[in-house]
């Protein structure tokens, strides 16, 4: 047993497949992210928590280059982009290159569906496939098809975005995100448009690619499924991260002032849950 174990203990670590290192962004002199570091390994759901203004949006959208920043880096399975270093010539020639590669990995899920309202459900999530992939359209609808029926929209692919639920639309997004075939998807607080009773059908959605083993990085003020689904909860302060641990930690036993005062004004504003839902949430 010992052997097995040392065995064991000297396998290399699992590579990350997203770190973000040292990472700050300034909009003229206002700084909205400050110095922010930290890693997803493959399979991973990370959840981004804090209060709004707090920068974590703007963080994921660097994560995936919609955003510059000014100094730090961010690494998505052995691509680097670092705007502190890459300027001109052939750095900024390889920035490009590595960021349309990055782009390619890791897929995004907005807050207001950015849904085609001109093209069908079907059309949406297909579209991407042919301009930014290169399939044929019989191979893109194939695809686009089999997504559609992860989320449970099959019946909806010749429908347009306007005759759909928000939730729906939120899903059609989703599964615009997964026909790409990434790494890694990040979800900009994907409930955040969507009436209470909505909500539900997009989050079954995301526990079922949790289960699965899909790479997520969450930001959302859904504690029930950052206890439930989490590996790990970070929360981000003022463009800090000011804690990160497992969820346990963080939503019942923060040793950080300012996250036990986020939680427990977030708890007293909706009066979803309280402590013990909590721990039966993440049993």
């Amino acid at each position: 047993m010992t052997q097995i174990a040392d065995a064991e203990a000297a396998l290399p670590a699992e590579p990350d497949l997203i770190e973000v290192s040292h990472l700050s962004k300034w909009y003229g002199t206002h700084q909205v992210l400050k110095d922010v570091s930290f890693a997803v390994k493959p399979s991973e759901v990370v959840c981004i928590i804090g209060p709004s203004g707090s920068g974590k949006s703007t963080l994921l959208r660097c994560v995936n280059f919609l955003e510059d920043f000014q100094q730090g880096s961010v690494t998505v399975r052995g691509k680097t982009v670092d705007y502190t270093t890459w300027r001109s010539g052939e750095g900024a020639r390889d920035m490009r290159s590595n960021i349309n590669q990055i782009r390619r990995e890791v897929a995004m899920v907005f807050q207001q569906f950015n849904l085609w309202p001109h093209m069908t459900v079907l059309e949406n999530v297909a579209q991407p496939l042919v301009l930014v992939h290169g399939n044929d359209r019989r191979q893109a609808r194939e695809r686009a098809l089999h997504m559609l029926e992860k989320v449970g929209l099959t019946a909806k692919a010749d429908e347009y975005p306007i005759r759909l639920s928000g939730g729906q639309q939120q899903r059609v997004g989703i599964a615009r995100a997964l026909a790409v075939e990434p790494a890694a998807i990040l979800f900009d607080e994907p409930t955040s448009s969507l009436d209470p009773e909505l909500v539900g059908e997009v989050l079954q959605v995301m526990k079922g690619l949790a289960r699965e083993g899909m790479t997520m990085v969450v930001v959302t003020h859904e504690m029930h499924f950052a206890a439930e689904v989490a590996d790990r909860v970070i929360f981000l302060d003022d463009g800090a991260k000011a804690e990160e641990g497992v969820p346990s930690e963080i939503l019942l036993n923060s040793r950080n002032e300012r996250t036990r005062r986020f939680l427990q004004t977030w708890v007293e504003r909706n009066s979803l849950f309280g402590e013990n839902s909590l721990r039966s949430a993440q049993k």
